[in-house]
């Protein structure tokens, strides 16, 4: 099974609530994009309009393999300007204008249109098997992206216990599936000559730029270890500590069966109350297992990066769910594709939903 083994295969358009009118300070657009990031499409567009990019919003990054749909808001930039934007890859068509700035509140969710290829008969009995149960729900677990190159919870436990040596160390060292053989070589060093800041610097590539600033920074400050990490940008750094969050919820998800979930479950913080249900005793066992108590969360060490915790759903039920039929897969010889169409509320993950009907681990 292969999903997104070329960017059309994975198309995702925003469900958005906005209102546009004739007139406002806020020209609303739509931004069609495939291989950018939504942060570097923006800041490109800024560039041609000769504007901040802080005048451009958005309710939330899309993915960068894909073509998107997103809708983005340019305070005091005009339609005209937007229009005669010519860069590759990209499409802007205008929506109207408003008089706020786009968020994630306005964001209602996804629309997607997924090729899945590479498939044999094996994988469609399965789809078939799964089809139906899928539209009655699926466990709602945070997808692969949360977890980044598969350190990004790591380091949010750390950053929960104070061990910010630690915290750096994962991050410049710890080696991902999907690494470059250059960075491998830059981590191996990097941990074989750890401390000597200076060395471990100059083998660092340039397109490690997170890595980059963490090293300047212990250069200048070998032991300022929360100064290092502070030199991730804070929307980053934030992320750390939901993914290790995150990683908790999955892992007391997958021990319970569909039957045995109430509506909504908690994300761990260090407001949450747990109970004596199963999903709670679940969670209690593994920040037992971590040495990690909810009043960790607050992160003294760095408490910017306080997490108060908060609720999700369990279950997910797909709107507009539709299989396609089987068909000839082109790129890949004797193997099958298939079409899947279907909506998910803002914050639920397409991959969850194709990791279920397949089998997929998630």
């Amino acid at each position: 099974m292969l999903v997104k083994q070329i960017p059309k295969d994975f198309y995702v358009e925003e469900l958005i609530n906005i209102k546009p009118k004739a007139q406002g300070d806020y020209t609303y657009f739509w931004l069609i994009k495939k291989n950018w990031t939504t942060m570097r499409a923006v800041q490109q567009i800024s560039k041609a309009c000769r504007a901040s990019k802080r005048r451009f919003k958005f309710a939330g990054t899309k993915d960068k393999f894909a073509i998107t749909t997103q809708a983005v808001s340019a305070f005091k930039i005009s339609a005209d300007a937007l229009e005669k934007i010519d860069l590759k890859d990209i499409k802007i068509e205008i929506i109207g204008k408003g008089d706020k700035q786009i968020s994630l509140g306005d964001l209602e969710g996804n629309k997607f249109e997924i090729i899945v290829r590479d498939l044999i008969k094996k994988d469609l009995e399965k789809l078939n098997k799964k089809a139906e149960g899928i539209k009655s729900g699926f466990k709602n677990f945070f997808g692969p992206q949360r977890f980044g190159r598969g350190n990004t919870h790591l380091i949010g436990k750390e950053i929960t216990k104070g061990k910010l040596q630690v915290d750096v160390e994962i991050l410049i060292t710890f080696i991902g599936d999907k690494e470059t053989e250059t960075a491998q070589r830059f981590r191996e060093f990097a941990k074989d000559n750890w401390g000597k800041w200076k060395q471990i610097l100059s083998k660092a590539p340039k397109f490690l730029g997170i890595e980059k600033n963490v090293l300047n920074w212990l250069v200048k400050h070998p032991t300022d270890f929360a100064g290092a990490l502070r030199k991730v940008s804070k929307p980053i750094r934030k992320l750390y500590v939901h993914a290790y969050q995150s990683w908790i919820f999955n892992k007391a998800l997958h021990k319970l069966g569909k039957k045995d979930l109430p509506e909504k479950v908690p994300v761990p913080g260090f407001k949450t109350k747990l109970g004596k249900d199963t999903f709670s005793r679940e969670i209690k066992k593994i920040l037992k297992q971590d040495n990690i108590k909810l009043e960790d969360f607050k992160c003294i060490r760095i408490p910017e990066l306080s997490s108060e915790g908060t609720e999700r759903k369990t279950i997910i039920k797909p709107k507009q769910f539709k299989v396609g039929k089987p068909e000839k897969d082109e790129l890949n010889k004797g193997k099958q594709k298939i079409k899947l169409q279907f909506e998910l509320p803002k914050g639920i993950y397409a991959t969850v939903l194709i990791g279920e009907l397949f089998d997929e681990k998630n």
